[in-house]
């Protein structure tokens, strides 16, 4: 039975020597390339199938690019035109979702699955996605040229209600708060990120890390800027809405940090 559409999820891991940007693709032969990644099984989200995928291609120690990974907010979709490429694929259309990731230093990326053909882990010019000999179809190099190049830098992603997404474009709000977990210790000040609408998810800037205050809680934590930078008024309607979205028993036990941003030119 084919499909009326899947869905894959792909990583583009990055890395910076000297004055060049490079990405790594898979090498399917002679300029025949491929990102790392997959399409996703029944139940899964977006993040299991990339962690499966990336254990099954390159093993478990390549884990850790997916520590901190920024999502590209605008899949990559098509339709197939032809009943043997949809039964070749098992749907009638496809939608890619593509996924940055930045922490690429020190980890070895090799292809280890056992498959009849040669394939391996190429790293090339950011440029090169340009190139119709790397990327063959129109579309997917337009994809890259307009959503993955502009966000090559970014180190993480994170979604935010229209509100306040508009109020950070607009420089009415510069802080977003979050529980300091394990993730967001890795974020540093300078830090470039993709921003998006989270009530129209294609809608998205990149914005800079300014600052990082930290505290034990936000009672602590506004006794240090002024909670109207947060674009909320007072502790009280703060908390009602953000317990909404981070459990109490979370930040009864991580501290919590205002992130300070600006859209980045």
């Amino acid at each position: 039975m084919i499909k009326d559409k899947s869905y894959s999820a792909y990583i583009i891991p990055v890395r910076t020597q000297g004055d060049k940007t490079q990405i790594a693709l898979l090498n399917y032969g002679a300029n025949n390339y491929g990102p790392i990644g997959g399409r996703l099984d029944d139940g899964e989200d977006f993040e299991t199938a990339l962690k499966r995928e990336l254990t099954e291609e390159l093993g478990e120690d390549a884990l850790g690019i997916l520590d901190l990974i920024a999502e590209v907010p605008a899949p990559y979709s098509f339709r197939h035109t032809t009943l043997e490429r949809a039964e070749k694929r098992g749907a009638w259309a496809e939608e890619h979702h593509y996924f940055i990731t930045n922490e690429t230093n020190n980890v070895n990326l090799r292809f280890c699955e056992e498959r009849d053909e040669k394939i391996s882990v190429t790293w090339l010019d950011i440029n090169d996605v340009t190139n119709p000999k790397i990327i063959q179809i129109d579309s997917m190099r337009d994809f890259f040229t307009n959503h993955i190049v502009p966000n090559i830098n970014c180190r993480f992603s994170m979604s935010v209600r229209n509100k306040y997404f508009e109020m950070i474009k607009s420089g009415q709000k510069d802080i977003e708060l979050r529980a300091y977990d394990d993730k967001r210790k890795k974020i540093k000040v300078g830090d470039r990120f993709i921003l998006s609408d989270a009530e129209n998810p294609t809608d998205y800037i990149v914005c800079e890390v300014l600052g990082l205050h930290i505290a034990p809680d936000f009672a602590s934590l506004f006794q240090k800027i002024d909670i109207r930078r947060t674009g909320f008024d007072n502790l009280y309607d703060l908390m009602d809405t953000i317990t909404k979205f981070i459990s109490p028993e979370k930040l009864t036990h991580e501290q919590v940090v205002g992130i300070e941003i600006k859209p980045a030119k």
